[in-house]
C-alpha cells in the first residue's frame, strides 16, 4: 500500500513537473520588445487616454497589451508588467476615453477601452520592437464618421 502510494505521488510529481515546459500557452510570459512612441488626433498629442492592443488570431496565448496615454500623447506599452514593452506581433488598437490618467488597473484601463469613441485599427509590431512610433488618429476616425486613416 505504501508503495503504491509513493508511486502514484512519484507520477504527480513528474506531472507537474512536466506542465512547467515554459510555453507562453502554459503560463510563462511570452518575450517582449519595446513599443513606445506618441498617439496624435489631427497631428497634436492626443492624450490622457487609455489604449488596448488586442493580439489578431491564435497567437498561442499571447496577452494583450495596454498603455495609458500621457498629456503629451507619449506611451509605452504595457503586457506584464508596467513599460514592459509587448510581443512581436500583430494587432488591433482600441483607443478608449479619456480619462484621469490616475488607474494602473489593467482591469479598470480594459473597461475604459470597451467604451471607446475612435474605431479599431491594426499594426504590426516587429520582432525587433518600436521605438517613437507616431500612432496617428484624425477626426474622421471617430465612430459613427466614415473615412478615417489610422496607423503608424
Amino acid at each position: 500500500m505504501l508503495k503504491s502510494l509513493f508511486s502514484v505521488l512519484t507520477c504527480l510529481a513528474l506531472l507537474q513537473i512536466a506542465g512547467c515546459s515554459g510555453d507562453a500557452a502554459y503560463g510563462e510570459k511570452a518575450k517582449t520588445v519595446p513599443f513606445t512612441g506618441k498617439l496624435t488626433l489631427d497631428g497634436k498629442p492626443y492624450g490622457s487616454v487609455k489604449v488596448q492592443f488586442v493580439p489578431q488570431g491564435s497567437d498561442g496565448g499571447v496577452r494583450t497589451a495596454y498603455a495609458e496615454v500621457k498629456e503629451d500623447g507619449s506611451f509605452s506599452a504595457t503586457t506584464y508588467v508596467t513599460g514592459d514593452g509587448i510581443v512581436a506581433g500583430k494587432y488591433t488598437v482600441r483607443v478608449g476615453s479619456e480619462g484621469d490618467g490616475a488607474s494602473t488597473d489593467p482591469a479598470q484601463m480594459m473597461a475604459a477601452v470597451s467604451g471607446a469613441s475612435i474605431e479599431p485599427f491594426n499594426v504590426d509590431v516587429p520582432a525587433e520592437g518600436l521605438t517613437d512610433v507616431e500612432l496617428k488618429l484624425n477626426s474622421s476616425s471617430k465612430k459613427g464618421k466614415s473615412g478615417g486613416m489610422l496607423g503608424q
